[in-house]
């Protein structure tokens, strides 16, 4: 970052935090004139319980229709399909409720209601012309950070290949998101984990990549400070409402910084990996982090021992390079500490796909282009051989 450069800094979701915060939803939804809902949800949340506890919050004067069919990795098929089936409705606005793939799909399918044509019509920036349906998004994960961004992740395949797509736009800032910790008291640990090492990869891929500025720091490195005092005892209990609610403010503060700072790598063969195998966006993320953390911090030293103090890391008497080793160290020790597996054969991810995996991650120019340390097409084989 030079501290010269131009920047924009583009915020514009309300964001409403504490335990007790969904009782907002209810008046949120009065103020923007709200009458035919969609909410958005998965299977999961559905059964958890936290879906009937945020339908207790809907003023009985407005009408409400559930799509609770959302899976991991939201596709074009099934985005588009749900907009056909939910067009004709009069929809006024939408509640998801749920971690990544459900915002994520809240969001296209606020542009795609609005706009006739297939969401993969809009890749790319501000690409619709219908203004997108107002948004409110409730996180139940503490990862995922799309509750506080404006871009919509959506797995394309075209001749046979499957890759990840963003959509972005003004529009896709949620109108409102709603952090209430006590949602997520029966969030399993295995979640919290993976979930949270999600949000960690962010705050730490913002802060060093090269399209940061003042304002984006600020945001992801206290992101990495709260992470680092919070996620150990958010796994070991749920019910730990300091922790939890740390973990979710984190997650949300990354999100925004990463919405104006970009990410890296990490997530460019993440997005790679997750479409071809369909896999979970947290845990792939996590694996990777500590194999990029090793390549990139040569790229920007300084930075990485400003991580190495956010997370407490004792670096008295280390010079910066040592620091910045330190930092990538303690990184790795968490992920086992979280436990995240150390191999992406762990989950499934097989040697005889890198080249394949390599090529698309190669040209995802939105990961490419921010990261620290140019990469070439070795280096990411390099980097799929070490982790798989």
């Amino acid at each position: 970052m030079n501290a010269y450069s131009e920047t924009v800094f583009n915020a514009k979701t309300k964001i409403y935090t504490g335990v007790s915060s969904i009782k907002n939803l209810g008046p949120v939804l009065q103020e923007i004139g709200a009458h035919r809902i969609l909410m958005v949800t998965d299977q999961g949340i559905k059964h958890s319980g936290i879906l009937k506890n945020v339908l207790g919050e809907i003023p009985e004067n407005m009408e409400v229709l559930i799509y609770d069919e959302v899976k991991p990795n939201p596709d074009v098929a099934s985005i588009d399909e749900t907009a056909n089936n939910y067009r004709k409705k009069e929809i006024s606005a939408l509640v998801a409720v749920g971690g990544g793939s459900v915002i994520d799909s809240a969001k296209a399918l606020a542009i795609v209601l609005t706009n006739e044509s297939s969401i993969s019509a809009y890749y790319g920036f501000d690409q619709y012309t219908e203004k997108a349906l107002p948004l409110i998004a409730i996180p139940t994960t503490v990862g995922t950070g799309s509750e506080s961004g404006n871009a919509a992740v959506i797995t394309d395949e075209t001749d046979g290949l499957k890759t990840k797509k963003l959509v972005f736009g003004e529009d896709l800032f949620p109108r409102v998101a709603i952090l209430d910790a006590s949602l997520l008291r029966a969030m399993p640990s295995g979640l919290i984990a993976s979930t949270g090492m999600d949000a960690l990869t962010h705050a730490i891929e913002g802060y060093v990549s090269i399209w940061s500025s003042h304002f984006t720091d600020a945001l992801n490195l206290h992101a990495v400070r709260v992470i680092g005092k919070s996620l150990l005892p958010a796994i070991a209990h749920s019910e730990n409402t300091e922790a939890m609610h740390g973990m979710l403010l984190a997650s949300s503060i990354t999100g925004l910084g990463m919405a104006n700072s970009g990410l890296g790598m990490v997530h460019g063969i993440s997005h790679a990996i997750g479409a071809q195998y369909d896999a979970p966006h947290g845990i792939v993320n996590a694996i990777l982090l500590p194999y990029l953390l090793e390549y990139n911090w040569i790229a920007n030293p300084e930075k990485f021992k400003d991580i190495a103090e956010a997370l407490r890391v004792n670096i008295e008497g280390l010079s910066v390079e040592e620091a910045a080793k330190a930092a990538v160290a303690y990184v790795k020790n968490l992920t086992k500490e979280a436990g995240i597996p150390e191999k992406l054969s762990a989950i499934g991810v097989s040697k005889e796909h890198i080249d394949v995996l390599v090529d698309i991650a190669f040209h995802d120019a939105q990961y490419m282009v921010p990261n620290p340390r140019k990469m070439s097409r070795q280096d990411i084989y390099n980097i799929l051989d070490q982790s798989i």
